[in-house]
């Protein structure tokens, strides 16, 4: 059942998927503080995303100024690497929506796409089976895309394609908000600052991921648990982890053992 069709309460009397919409656009709408993290709040952005929309996976991207559109938040090592790939063949549903500033749509059949041969193969190959693409537009300018993928047959419902357009347009007004704080930080350099921490962000879950031997998805959740626990910013985390100065507590074990 999608989310878009879900009862007003979930089985367990939690709140209804109209307070859960409402919570989000809150949250991502609450940029007006003094040490606002562009990197953590792109990546609440994609958490949203998936709580509340009947997707497997989900990105952003964003272009500083006038260069290359990249990649700056991803809720698992598979997309970010679909994502990656799609950038570097420049060809897909979500290049295609930043450079027309309309979203793009697309069902990945078994056979490749004539439009985007190569990018359909890869994301097929990786299990998704329907991308929806929303660019993030500043004014009359497109600054990113909201990447959306599902792994499960069948297109995204009209309910979940106009709320990840919503989702979409308050990414965008709320980095324009903030700016408002401090007029000597543009948007372009919050964008570049992003840009900068998900290398360090990447870094960090690499270095985890090997001398921990998990994988790299395990180590991004445990490095964002504990950042929460600490209510630390993720960034910050990051770097001291590569700088071991910080090292994250064992995982719980749910055996008891």
């Amino acid at each position: 059942m999608s989310p878009s069709t879900l009862p007003d309460h979930d089985g367990a009397g939690g709140p209804s998927r109209e307070a859960r919409i409402t919570a989000a656009l809150i949250d991502l709408a609450d940029t007006l503080v003094a040490d606002f993290d562009p990197a953590d709040f792109l990546y609440r952005v994609t958490e949203h995303c998936m709580n509340l929309l009947d997707i497997g996976d989900a990105g952003v991207m964003l272009a500083v100024g006038t260069g290359p559109l990249r990649l700056v938040a991803a809720t698992s090592e598979s997309v970010r690497l679909v994502e990656l790939f799609e950038l570097d063949a420049k060809e897909g549903p979500c290049f295609t929506a930043f450079h027309t500033a309309t979203p793009v749509e697309h069902t990945l059949l078994t056979s490749p796409s004539p439009l985007w041969p190569r990018f359909s193969a890869r994301a097929r190959r990786s299990g998704y089976a329907f991308v929806y693409a929303a660019p993030v537009l500043l004014r009359s300018q497109t600054i990113g895309v909201l990447n959306l993928f599902r792994r499960d047959p069948g297109p995204m419902s009209e309910a979940d394609r106009s709320l990840a357009r919503a989702l979409a347009d308050v990414t965008a007004i709320s980095l324009l908000q903030q700016t408002a704080l401090d007029h000597h930080r543009t948007v372009q350099s919050q964008l570049q600052q992003a840009l900068d921490t998900r290398t360090i962000i990447e870094q960090a879950k690499g270095f985890l991921a090997a001398r921990h031997g998990i994988d790299p998805d395990t180590a991004f959740q445990r490095m964002r648990a504990h950042a929460r626990h600490q209510q630390i910013r993720i960034a910050n985390l990051a770097r001291a982890i590569l700088d071991e100065v910080e090292t994250l507590p064992p995982p719980i074990d749910d055996t008891g053992s």
